[in-house]
């Protein structure tokens, strides 16, 4: 009898902790990690190579405009989104042009920080071009 009072004595402990309240829950990263470091040393000028090699794949290529790479950091805690990052990288004659970044405490719809504008069209000199 008191083995069985000492393991429902155990068992009550241990499911009692699964409920307790203010477990530790870890913060979820998900996305680019935008090291500050690596971003600072993006700069004008830099080949898609280069870039790559500092901040890893985007995200996302802009499908309306893939002189456009778009960079994602999200971070979740607790099931709800604390911060977006978005480092936006344009490219001109496959050299870095432009960098936009944006930062936010609050979410936001990724889909409205992109600009589907198509880039400009190059005059190829004859009406046979696209074929």
């Amino acid at each position: 009898m008191r083995l069985i009072s000492i393991h429902v004595l155990v068992a009550c402990l241990l499911l009692v902790g699964c409920s307790f309240p203010g477990v530790h829950k870890n913060p979820v990263k998900q996305g680019n990690q935008l090291i500050p470091e690596r971003v600072e040393r993006l700069e004008a000028g830099m080949t898609r190579d280069q870039v790559q090699f500092l901040l890893g794949s985007p995200i996302t290529v802009n499908t309306f405009n893939p002189n456009r790479w778009i960079y994602l950091e999200r971070i979740d805690f607790d099931g709800e989104v604390q911060q977006n990052t978005y480092l936006i990288v344009n490219f001109k004659n496959d050299l870095v042009s432009e960098i936009q970044r944006e930062s936010g405490g609050s979410p936001s719809d990724p889909l409205t920080k992109i600009d589907t504008t198509p880039p400009d069209r190059q005059d190829e000199g004859s009406w046979w071009w696209p074929f």
